[in-house]
């Protein structure tokens, strides 16, 4: 079996109000953004995942793509790793792309991914978790209801000018939630983003004062408090915090993760499976298995980020619970799952596993249609006309002679 075809799709599906997300203090968010990528085989078999986008930033990345992966075996996903990253070496970051091959490979196998992994079909327990900045008169009410319905806590988001704004909002939604109902807090810090407001980046010193401020409010963790490389510095952070450091979500990938073990600077780590890619997320597990350290990945991405999280999340012992994105009023289910044919949506605070082979995951077409274009199609027909068009039947073959003669030697 190998990739016989390579699609790429730019998402945009509009959102009903703007959203103002607290990673980017400021900046009006108006639709929902995303390359969708569709892998087909010579077999029939086709395999999905999506990368979040700013706009159409990878417009361009179809024609370097294709040579790398086209007649690949998508089953062998130590090379596709290693095509990956060789991808990376000019300058694109594409581990979100794994999760279609692992798709393909466990439709082969008949299993879903989760189980092709090794992980276990119990209920999957969410929290909510808000991506505005904390308003305690509009989350004290999201906080209430998540309770109600049974989720596993709610993750709120800080972002102000001053230590004491970001303190005082906490404390003041604390007031409004019951004290053993688990909140969590975001800082945001860890890539921080400054196009529209300058919020002051948080330092060592301020992320201790904000634990200290708010070390009566049973905040479960503290998410992201430092830049995403200060791993000294979030070290010095967990040894003298009451409250658990959380983080890892948008590192590039298990070199990140080695530093952040090393220095030991996080008591839960988050690698998202659309940014840090599935194998390096295994190895993330493996390396924390037997330890007092927690994961339960980032998924503020979209619903196809969301699902492939959840397959990696499977893993787990589900003692920290899986993040569900839900901000009312703008970044809802039917948003952030606009081209899925039913959102993703959890019953008393939990998600189901899917049992179907693969990712089990129920694209539109249709809506994938309505909300956004094929920007980049390619077979290996086509890419093998194109390397004569720019090589010459000569090279051309020779090329082809070297890649035949490599795949035979595996």
């Amino acid at each position: 079996m190998k990739v016989s075809k390579i699609e790429l799709f730019h998402i945009a599906i509009p959102l009903k109000t703007p959203f103002y997300p607290a990673w980017i203090p400021g900046y009006p968010q108006t639709e929902n953004r995303f390359t969708l990528l569709r892998l087909t085989t010579d077999t029939g078999l086709t395999g999905v995942s999506a990368g979040v986008a700013f706009a159409e930033e990878r417009e361009g990345l179809g024609d370097v793509l294709a040579p790398y992966l086209l007649g690949l075996d998508p089953c062998d996903t130590d090379l596709v790793h290693q095509r990956l990253i060789e991808l990376s070496f000019l300058g694109w970051r594409n581990f979100w792309m794994e999760a279609a091959f692992y798709d393909i490979k466990a439709q082969a196998e008949d299993k879903p991914l989760w189980k092709l992994l090794g992980g276990t079909d119990n209920p999957v327990p969410v929290y909510w978790s808000t991506g505005a900045v904390c308003d305690s008169k509009t989350h004290i009410p999201i906080c209430q209801q998540a309770q109600r319905e049974g989720y596993a806590g709610v993750k709120l988001r800080v972002h102000a000018d001053t230590l004491e704004e970001d303190i005082q909002v906490i404390q003041d939604t604390r007031k409004g939630v019951d004290l053993d109902y688990p909140l969590m807090v975001d800082a945001n810090q860890g890539w921080r983003v400054t196009i529209v407001d300058r919020t002051p980046a948080w330092d060592l010193k301020r992320a201790q004062n904000f634990v200290k401020g708010v070390a009566d409010a049973n905040i479960h963790w503290l998410e992201e408090p430092l830049e995403m490389h200060a791993y000294q510095d979030l070290a010095k952070l967990r040894k003298t915090s009451s409250i658990k450091i959380a983080g890892a979500e948008l590192n590039a990938g298990w070199h990140d993760i080695k530093m952040f073990l090393h220095f030991k600077s996080l008591d839960l780590y988050q690698p998202d499976a659309t940014v840090s890619g599935i194998d390096d997320i295994l190895k993330t597990l493996e390396a924390i298995q037997g330890t007092e350290l927690g994961f339960n990945p980032h998924t503020w991405t979209n619903g196809v980020g969301l699902w492939i999280n959840m397959h990696t999340y499977a893993l787990t012992d589900r003692k920290y619970p899986l993040e569900f994105p839900h901000e009312p009023g703008s970044w809802t289910p039917g948003v952030r799952d606009g081209i899925l044919k039913v959102p993703i949506v959890p019953k008393d605070g939990y998600l189901k596993l899917p049992q179907e082979a693969g990712l089990g995951l129920s694209v539109d077409w249709n809506k994938v249609e309505q909300f956004g274009k094929l920007y980049f199609s390619m077979t290996e027909e086509e890419l093998a006309v194109k390397v004569v068009e720019e090589k010459g039947l000569e090279i051309a073959f020779a090329i082809k002679e070297r890649r035949d003669k490599a795949a035979e030697k595996k």
